[in-house]
């Protein structure tokens, strides 16, 4: 059967085609390549390859290994049949390029703001040369700036391989929970960690972009964590503390314990005028004298006003120290003097 009839055509892994085009292109000293045709029994099959050489030959079939000089060259076969008849020459071409096939980066790649990507075109090559710089010649290359970025690489061979990519700088999410604050045990207050965010993780469990801290947990550090669905993360840290209420007790300076029935105890009232035990009946009064000595202590509330003794006794007049100790949650001390004049 003459070559004519089979299709005319050169049949490798590679594709099918037809007579007289370009059958693929393959990188300059590309080894092993198969080529072939359809058989007929007994006949004899003649090949010419140019650019390149005949490593095996099996009558209707060969492997090419291809030369390092670019080009397109012609790969030619003829038949001669059982009877001794030659029939027309069927030819193609294959296009020997000195670029290899090279792709070692996906079209993008993303970081976030903050981080630095680190390039790597791969091992084994004779040269590297980044973006056209000629200082940037190494295997890697480290940017963190968005861009489109190339690399050219040269074998052994003398082959180049170049590929491109484009980096992409995602930015940070937006977190600012304010200043370090403080608020009082009746009082809350509202912390908002910003739109950014797809995932929230806060310290204290929440999972939503805002919550609410009642005083009741003052003092207390609280920090939150926002990420965004490119997995880019920001995080900030508040201090709430527990504010110091105005406390306004009125506190005698002077008292006169001498059993006139005028002014003989130590009476504290709160801001409305009732005794201190109605607004703070956990409130503990403590007296020294000026030696430090602990000369009263009250019951919780100060059920029992001062009388001015001590075990008892009258004390002298003199200035006495003072704390009175709320009891209410807060550390408030209020601290002062007390004169006791017979």
């Amino acid at each position: 059967m003459n070559l004519r009839y089979l299709l005319i055509l050169l049949l490798i892994s590679f594709g099918i085609a037809a007579q007289g085009q370009v059958l693929h292109t393959v990188p300059a000293g590309s080894s092993g390549l198969h080529y072939g045709v359809d058989e007929t029994s007994g006949s004899v099959y003649e090949w010419w390859v140019e650019g390149g050489e005949i490593v095996t030959f099996s009558n209707n079939r060969i492997v090419v290994d291809w030369g390092t000089v670019s080009g397109i060259y012609e790969i030619k076969v003829v038949e001669t049949n059982i009877y001794g008849c030659t029939g027309d020459t069927v030819y193609t071409y294959v296009e020997v390029t000195s670029y290899l096939d090279y792709n070692p980066f996906p079209e993008t790649v993303e970081i976030c703001e903050g981080e630095i990507y680190v390039f790597d075109a791969g091992e084994g090559y004779v040269s590297y040369l980044w973006n056209d710089d000629p200082d940037q010649i190494n295997q890697t290359f480290a940017t963190d700036r968005p861009g489109t970025y190339w690399v050219q690489v040269v074998n052994e061979d003398g082959l180049i391989g170049r590929d491109t990519v484009e980096l992409i700088v995602n930015p940070l999410p937006e977190v600012d929970l304010g200043e370090d604050t403080e608020i009082c045990r009746d009082e809350s207050i509202q912390l908002d960690a910003g739109g950014d965010g797809d995932i929230y993780n806060w310290s204290t469990g929440d999972a939503t972009r805002t919550i609410t801290v009642p005083g009741t947990d003052a003092p207390v550090e609280v920090w939150v964590e926002v990420t965004t669905n490119e997995g880019c993360s920001a995080s900030d840290t508040i201090f709430i503390d527990l504010c110091e209420p105005v406390i306004t007790l009125n506190i005698p300076n002077v008292f006169t314990p001498n059993d006139d029935g005028f002014n003989d105890t130590w009476i504290i009232r709160d801001e409305n005028g009732e005794e201190i035990s109605v607004e703070y009946p956990n409130a503990v009064v403590e007296v020294f004298n000026r030696w430090g000595e602990r000369v009263f202590t009250s019951q919780p509330g100060y059920p029992e006003p001062w009388d001015g003794r001590y075990r008892g006794r009258p004390l002298p007049m003199d200035s006495y120290h003072y704390v009175v100790r709320l009891n209410d949650g807060s550390k408030i001390e209020i601290t002062g003097t007390v004169t006791i004049v017979r």
